[in-house]
C-alpha cells in the first residue's frame, strides 16, 4: 500500500456558481467544492500525497468528478462508487463580496458514509486523518462514521485533525457544539474559525480563549481562522499571531481557509517550526482569494514560497 501524508474524508458537491444573485444570475458554471476536498487539494498542490475517503453517486458527474481528482494525483483507493447523486450547491459571489449558497445534499452518496470504508492499513499508510464537522450534519450515519473514523486513527496513533466547519443554514450551533464535543477527545489539531464558532458554537469571546479551550480538551494544537483578521496558532507552550496578505489583491474568499490548512498541514508534515506553519497557511489562503472558486485559484507551491516573507508572525501573551 502506498505512503501517505494525510487522507481527509468528507463530501464533495457539484458546485454551479454565477453572480449577483442566485434569483437573477443569467448563467451558472460547473466546479466542484467541499471542505476536506480542498484542503487536500491544497496540500497536494505543495507537494504532499493525500488520499480522500467518500461516497460517489453513480450520476452524470460522477466521471467529472473522479477524473477531477485524478488530476489532482488524489489517492482514491477508499473512494467508493455507490448507487445514487451526487449533492450539488448553488453559489454566488454578491456585488458586496459576500457569498450565498443553497444546498441540495439530503440523501446524497456521501451522506451514507459508514464504517465498512475504515481499513486500518490504509490509515495507517498516513500520518494525519483529517475531517471536519461539516462532514458531521450529512446524516446521523455520517456523523457516527466522522466518529469511528477518528477514534480508530487516534488508536493507531496517527494524528487525528478535525475542521469545525459551521453552517447555520444546515444545522444548529447547539447540534454542531454537542456533535464536535462528543469528539473532541480524539481530535489532536483543532481547526475552528474566528467569530463564527468561537463566539456561536463554542460561546467563547476571543481566538485566545478558543485556543486555551482546545488545549484543556486535550487538543495539542489549536489553529484558529480569523478570516480578514488573520489567524493564531497555539500548542501548549506557545501562542502565534499573523496578520493576512493578498499579494495580488481580493477578489473572492471561497475556500480560504482550507487553502490555509493546506498550507498549514504542508508546513506541519514537513516538520517546520510554528513560525513557518503560520506563514505557509497565511500565504496559501492568500494568493487563493485573488481569484474566483475554492480550488481552481489554489496557488502553486512556486507561488505561495515566493510571498512568505510577507507575512509577519509575532508571539501573543497566553494570559
Amino acid at each position: 500500500m502506498k505512503k501517505l501524508d494525510i487522507i481527509s474524508m468528507g463530501e464533495t458537491m457539484v458546485e454551479l456558481y454565477g453572480s449577483g444573485s442566485l434569483s437573477q444570475s443569467p448563467v451558472f458554471h460547473k466546479s466542484y467544492a467541499g471542505d476536506t476536498m480542498n484542503m487536500i487539494s491544497m496540500a497536494s498542490k505543495l507537494g504532499l500525497r493525500c488520499g480522500y475517503i467518500t461516497n460517489v453517486g453513480d450520476d452524470p458527474f460522477k466521471d467529472y468528478l473522479l477524473d477531477e481528482w485524478k488530476s489532482l494525483n488524489i489517492d482514491l483507493e477508499f473512494t467508493r462508487i455507490i448507487e445514487g447523486f451526487n449533492g450539488v450547491h448553488f453559489t454566488v459571489l454578491q456585488n458586496d463580496n459576500n457569498r450565498q449558497f443553497v444546498y441540495y445534499r439530503k440523501n446524497s452518496a456521501a451522506s451514507k458514509l459508514d464504517s465498512k470504508s475504515i481499513n486500518e492499513d490504509y490509515l495507517k499508510s498516513s500520518k494525519i486523518f483529517h475531517t471536519s464537522s461539516l462532514t458531521q450534519c450529512i446524516s446521523d450515519s455520517a456523523r457516527e462514521t466522522v466518529s469511528e473514523f477518528l477514534i480508530k486513527s487516534k488508536s493507531l496513533g496517527i494524528t487525528t485533525s478535525f475542521d469545525t466547519n459551521f453552517r447555520s443554514n444546515i444545522w444548529s450551533a447547539s447540534d454542531a457544539k454537542n456533535a464536535i464535543l462528543d469528539v473532541i477527545k480524539y481530535i489532536d489539531i483543532l481547526s475552528p474559525s474566528y467569530p463564527e464558532e468561537v463566539n456561536k458554537v463554542f460561546e467563547l469571546d476571543t481566538p485566545v480563549d478558543m485556543i486555551k479551550f482546545g488545549l484543556a480538551q486535550g487538543c495539542k494544537l489549536v489553529v484558529v481562522k480569523c478570516g480578514e483578521e488573520g489567524a493564531y496558532i497555539g500548542n501548549s507552550n506557545r501562542i502565534i499571531y499573523a496578520q493576512p496578505i493578498t499579494p495580488k489583491g481580493l477578489l473572492d474568499t471561497t475556500g480560504a481557509g482550507d487553502s490555509f490548512l493546506g498550507g498549514f498541514f504542508y508546513s506541519y508534515i514537513k516538520d517546520m517550526n510554528l513560525e513557518d506553519n503560520m506563514r505557509y497557511a497565511i500565504t496559501s489562503a492568500g494568493l487563493k482569494v485573488s481569484a474566483r472558486g475554492g480550488i481552481q485559484s489554489q496557488p502553486s507551491k512556486n507561488e505561495v514560497e515566493k510571498y512568505l516573507d510577507l507575512v509577519k508572525v509575532e508571539e501573543i501573551n497566553r494570559h
